[in-house]
């Protein structure tokens, strides 16, 4: 079993709990492989943590692990890939992960929503605005659903921004400035906010 603490717009570092879900031996080996994980992708080291999860994904994945393990191991496997500029690599799992999670928690769940929004922001970094605003098409009316957007309006006011600039590089230019209009009205509704979640870019050169 996992247990993964999340936030609906972006990563906040689980616990993991395999106890039952795999063998002695595997299961020791993927929670050194979990926490090495961990360890790197705090420090920085987004390639080694990368090689950790992969690891990690392995062995869950030989023992025949839950969904909600899969999904979450794999989201974390697809964002060190492409913070580490494997940016395939990070497309293909965070879609893979995206569909893993609607069969979990259904496809409009806050973790499945953190899923589109990562793609959303991958694709924003590399240019990919068509692409980018169709992920965030799909995130956004979810995290205002949830309320998402009240319990951390500023990273909710940064993606509206990003939505805004793909809608307008694909010609959607009367959409994006509605979008640009809510970026703007929650930022004034929320004065004085703290920032909760800032997101790493996927700061590749091209």
């Amino acid at each position: 079993m996992v247990i993964c603490v999340t936030r609906l717009f972006g990563l906040a570092l689980g616990v993991m709990y395999l106890n039952g879900c795999m063998g002695p031996l595997l299961e020791k080996e993927a929670e050194y492989h979990y926490e090495a994980a961990q360890k790197f992708e705090r420090a920085g080291d987004y390639d080694s943590a990368r090689n950790q999860y992969a690891q990690t994904l392995m062995r869950a994945r030989r023992a025949g692990a839950d969904g909600a393990t899969l999904s979450m191991l794999t989201y974390n496997y697809a964002r060190n890939s492409g913070y580490a500029c494997h940016l395939d690599d990070a497309e293909k799992y965070l879609l893979e992960a995206l569909e893993l999670e609607k069969g979990v928690t259904g496809p409009e769940s806050g973790i499945s929503s953190m899923r589109m929004f990562e793609l959303a922001r991958l694709y924003f970094d590399q240019g990919n605005y068509a692409s980018s605003a169709k992920y965030y098409s799909l995130g956004v009316p979810i995290v205002e659903r949830l309320g998402a957007n009240n319990s951390d309006p500023l990273a909710y006011s940064d993606a509206l921004d990003e939505y805004a600039v793909a809608l307008n590089r694909i010609g959607k230019t009367l959409e994006g400035s509605q979008i640009a209009a809510k970026a703007l009205a929650a930022r004034d509704q929320h004065a004085g906010s703290t920032r909760q979640f800032v997101p790493i870019k996927y700061g590749c050169p091209k």
